[in-house]
């Protein structure tokens, strides 16, 4: 870890001005929060907040120029250079009849009360660059030790704000910390008191969480049964939660974007629900037959607009992020019938768009839609295999997308992409019926290996030259 004499170098001048102006009126001040954290394990923090002796109108009076942003809980935003610095005076808090928020806010001179009202005690440290660390509480300590534990009882901690609860998560799964057994119990006894939540702010933590760093770490909350609960407040239905904590800790990477978080969320615990057929979670790796028709239950066309609208009236999520989340669902369907043994090419992907198509009932440029996105998340889903990386960079030029199918190009991956029609060959040759279905299949198979061949001229010509006598037993299509 970086010694605190090295912090000072990581804290911008405009941080350092604003705490030797409230100094230098005669208010201390201190570094405190998140920042204090991020400079203990050698990161640069984004955000500084600044924590004073000063009462917000003496703030005021230190920098004209500044504005009240919360004078109840004694917030005030100060602009130092291109800076927005929060200052805010020590306090300590009580009465939290909402489960979220302080009934009364009490304005204090001492830095410790301040520090005690925190929750963790990674959070509830202090810094000045003269005065060095202050820890009452050994956040220190619990950082070096990747620990994390609450500031005094966790069951008071947790029925003073239940979003503490979800921030232990976040913190876990971000700094690679191990949790305080007490305190797991502790989420475990106070668990319901999530869904007083409003969505927004679990969606957000929710969205944290599902792109931190370490998704192993979320393994030693299984006991605290948090999981199911917030499913039950965003979708309506509690999952199993053994699986959904092993199989969220497995899928959770830093890769994925905020707006794909929710329906990740939402796609593992419909693999784990408990009221599947039979009364039992589906588990983490049913046989490839129920994967599909699981799949095929929750993927159903019917149900597309169902779950635009449970992401965007329900989750909160805007319009454009509930069409993504569907790439994620998707990407599952997609992962079924792919073969992770062998080396992966164009004509894997138009066959595995093509069985999207047929066993999800969805038309061509859906699948192909989905197989675009759902590729990039394969990639992160599955990291073992090295060959999806190249095929990821080559991919928009291995298939055939929108803009491609406006300009005639492309590899086919139907029927109805062929660059002739069943029309155009029983016009020109003696085929019908099944022989001409059998013949179109063929040609598919062909330009799917050989795309500089798709053209009416060649497909017209290569079909003629199979109708040779000699050719005929080779009618079947690949495969």
């Amino acid at each position: 870890m970086v010694m605190p004499l090295d912090w000072s170098l990581r804290i911008p001048g405009p941080v350092h001005t604003a705490l030797e102006r409230l100094e230098q009126a005669g208010f201390e001040a201190w570094l405190v929060g998140g920042c204090v954290r991020d400079l203990a394990i050698g990161r640069t923090p984004l955000d500084f907040d600044v924590s004073t002796r000063a009462l917000p109108e003496q703030v005021l009076h230190v920098f004209p120029h500044a504005f009240a942003t919360g004078l109840a809980h004694g917030t005030v935003t100060v602009l130092v250079g291109h800076h927005a610095i929060e200052i805010t005076t020590y306090r300590s808090e009580s009465d939290y009849s909402d489960g979220r928020r302080p009934d009364k806010v009490l304005f204090e001179t001492d830095i410790l009360k301040d520090l005690s009202r925190r929750d963790f005690t990674i959070n509830s440290m202090a810094f000045h660059p003269s005065r060095g660390l202050l820890d009452p509480f050994g956040g220190w300590t619990d950082l070096m030790e990747n620990q994390l534990r609450t500031v005094g009882d966790p069951g008071t901690r947790l029925r003073e704000d239940a979003l503490r609860m979800l921030r232990a998560l976040r913190f876990t799964l971000t700094y690679n910390l191990s949790p305080d057994r007490e305190l797991v119990t502790a989420i475990r006894r106070e668990r319901q008191r999530t869904l007083i939540l409003s969505v927004e702010r679990i969606t957000h933590e929710l969205a944290r969480m599902m792109n931190a760093a370490h998704g192993q770490s979320l393994l030693p909350f299984e006991p605290g049964e948090l999981l199911p609960v917030i499913a039950q407040r965003l979708f309506g239905f509690s999952p199993d939660n053994q699986c959904l904590t092993r199989l969220l800790a497995a899928w959770i990477r830093p890769a994925w974007h905020a707006d794909q978080t929710v329906p990740l969320f939402y796609l593992a615990c419909q693999i784990c629900r408990q009221d599947q057929p039979g009364g039992q979670p589906s588990g983490l790796a049913p046989d490839a037959d129920g994967r599909t028709h699981q799949l095929k239950k929750i993927l159903a066309p019917k149900r597309l607009q169902d779950l635009r609208e449970l992401f965007q009236q329900t989750c909160r999520m805007s319009r454009p992020a509930s069409r993504n989340g569907h790439a994620m669902l998707y990407a599952a369907g997609l992962r079924l019938h792919l073969d992770l043994t062998q080396e992966l090419d164009a004509l894997s992907l138009a066959i595995v768009i093509r069985v999207l198509a047929k066993t999800l009932a969805m038309d061509t440029h859906a699948a192909r839609q989905c197989a675009v996105d759902g590729w990039a998340l394969l990639s992160f889903v599955c990291p073992d295999r090295a060959c999806l990386l190249p095929e990821l960079v080559n991919l928009r030029q291995q298939i055939q997308l929108e803009e491609e199918k406006e300009s005639g190009s492309g590899l086919p991956v139907s029927l109805a992409e062929l660059a002739i029609s069943g029309r155009d060959l029983s016009s020109r040759l003696p085929v019908r019926g099944i022989q001409l279905g059998l013949f179109l299949e063929r040609l598919l198979s062909y330009v799917q290996k050989e795309p500089s061949d798709h053209t009416p001229e060649r497909l017209l010509n290569l079909a003629g030259h199979w109708l040779e006598p000699r050719h005929m037993t080779g009618c079947q299509p690949e495969r």
